[in-house]
């Protein structure tokens, strides 16, 4: 990883916006600085004053200020809040500290305020530590400095450390997002040259395309996310191929995804009104995306939300028994299962189970069985060689007449129906 520093962590355009907008809050002065006290960026509208610009005027001021905001700077980053200090001029100023995972970067610089009217004792102490400059002159730019009271000080002190913290937590997650992009831009270009080098011939075409997409959606709506995730790899994978890396298609393909991926997570059991939502709030994003792997981050991440929305609770223990269930019933559905012999698999009480499914599925064992049997039989009956008497077996259903009912209420049509449409 690269050497952080203040001038490649902070966004210095963002950082402009929302500090600017601070000092023309305030009407307080505001700078960055690095470290080393010296200063990076003097933000907003507001200038120095005229009392610290003659004082940097001479080489030994701007020396001594530079000293003051350094060691004001180190002192604010040892107890990261923040810290008021005299400069050598005896004016009031405070450093709010800039710290990243524990890495001090530097601090912004506030205030240049006296806190009482200059009298007698404050003009021999500047005349004094400022022989070197003409004090009639300096006398007279004292004048025109702001007086703050020490509540109003601290108050704006106080508001400044919270707008620091966001810029930091902004950046952070800004920084984390370039990451995962970055991650994601060399998985790509590792399943394609994968691809090469198997001389793979698995997708040529859109037909081939949307069967894998409708095995991917029967996923979601079984809340199976690890065949889920897998399966959006590789869907992903085939449209950058199809599309040959055509950002308008390829956004438009993800947009339609996203789209049946949030209706089978509402079939699935999520929530109808924050899938939209969330929908909605992806839509917006895709919307302003330019790179290719940003747009796979994104819906890999919506599509994870979806699936995620499909379980209630945040218990673990109790996800984890869901998980188990829930493959327990995809490996053995064509069997005559019970709920007694699933939470027998599982060592606990089928009334237990029972409950977990309806809590974190919203639905009952049975509903479940029955949602995973009919996705199979629509996989199966797309398979000439099958009849529907056939795909009815397979699937664990004893009788054909119960299966057609079953599968009419799930898909609205029979199974014969169904099967006559597909070829």
């Amino acid at each position: 990883m690269l050497k952080r520093t203040i001038e490649n962590f902070l966004d210095p355009k963002y950082l402009e916006e929302i500090l600017a907008s601070f000092s023309k809050a305030t009407g307080l002065y505001i700078e960055a600085v690095n470290r080393k006290g010296e200063t990076l960026a003097i933000l907003g509208n507001k200038c120095r004053s005229d009392f610290c610009q003659f004082i940097r005027s001479h080489s030994k001021g701007e020396k001594k200020c530079i000293e003051s905001y350094k060691e004001a700077t180190l002192e604010a980053a040892k107890w990261n809040e923040p810290y008021f200090f005299r400069c050598h001029a005896g004016l009031v100023i405070w450093a709010v500290p800039i710290i990243v995972d524990n890495v001090f970067l530097g601090s912004i610089i506030c205030g240049q305020v006296l806190l009482w009217k200059p009298d007698e004792f404050f003009l021999r102490q500047i005349k004094k530590s400022n022989s070197a400059l003409d004090f009639d002159t300096l006398q007279q730019k004292v004048k025109n400095l702001c007086i703050a009271s020490p509540e109003q000080s601290q108050a704006a002190a106080d508001m400044l450390f919270v707008v620091v913290n966001h810029l930091v937590k902004r950046t952070i997650h800004t920084l984390e997002e370039e990451h995962a992009y970055h991650l994601q831009r060399l998985q790509i270009k590792a399943d394609l040259e994968s691809r090469k080098k198997k001389n793979s011939a698995q997708f040529t075409d859109y037909a081939t395309y949307l069967k894998n997409e409708r095995r991917f959606l029967s996923y979601i709506r079984l809340g199976d996310k690890t065949r889920a995730e897998s399966t959006l790899k590789n869907l992903l994978t085939d449209l950058l191929t199809k599309t040959a890396g055509d950002k308008a298609t390829l956004k438009s393909r993800i947009l339609e995804l996203a789209s049946l991926s949030s209706r089978a997570a509402v079939e699935g059991g999520a929530d109808a009104e924050q899938v939209m939502v969330k929908l909605q709030d992806f839509n917006n994003e895709i919307d302003n995306i330019e790179r290719i792997e940003e747009f796979f981050f994104k819906v890999h991440k919506v599509i994870a939300e979806f699936l995620d929305g499909i379980f209630k609770l945040a218990d673990k223990k109790h996800l984890s028994l869901v998980n188990n269930a829930r493959n327990f019933i995809m490996e053995n559905y064509q069997k005559p299962l019970t709920l007694k012999a699933t939470a027998d698999n599982l060592f606990i009480s089928p009334s237990h189970l029972s409950r977990l499914f309806r809590l974190e599925l919203d639905c009952t064992f049975n509903d479940y069985l029955t949602r995973v049997r009919v996705e199979k039989a629509v996989e199966l009956m797309k398979k000439p060689e099958f009849s529907v008497e056939q795909v009815s077996k397979a699937i664990g259903f004893k009788s054909q007449s119960y299966f057609a009912e079953v599968f009419r209420k799930y898909i609205g049509v029979t199974p014969l129906v169904y099967k006559n449409s597909l070829f």
